[in-house]
């Protein structure tokens, strides 16, 4: 199983960063072994980072992603894959996987941080 991490390094120690499209690298953690698969965000100042961010999750068949504040477009693109969505910013990326797993985050269920469900994503 994979997980994407939006972290602000390249490593378990880095923390998760505060808002997706603006990680500085997305790490895809294989749950099975914890190999790290390390995606730097060259375009985190453009608005292409959004959709080339999701699009990596996608492709990397990733469960789930652990984050900050997450952008509409993201968030719709995430959801409509069904990759669960949870809130970590601030922690370390080893200390957000191991609260995952203890099912310790709060599933992020809409772009705007409420707990409200909205439209048609769960």
């Amino acid at each position: 199983m994979n997980i994407a991490v939006a972290a602000d390094g390249k490593s378990m120690d880095s923390m998760v960063s505060k808002e997706f499209e603006r990680c500085l690298y997305l790490l895809i953690v294989n749950m099975n072994d914890l190999r790290i698969t390390v995606i730097k965000n060259d375009k985190y100042l453009e608005c292409s980072s959004t959709e080339s961010l999701a699009s990596e999750v996608l492709k990397h068949d990733c469960e789930a992603l652990i984050t900050g504040k997450i952008e509409p477009l993201a968030f719709n693109i995430l959801a409509d894959a069904y990759v669960t969505r949870f809130f970590s910013a601030g922690s370390s990326v080893k200390n957000a996987l191991d609260l995952m797993e203890k099912n310790a985050l709060i599933i992020i269920k809409n772009s705007d941080g409420t707990e409200d469900c909205s439209g048609h994503h769960h």
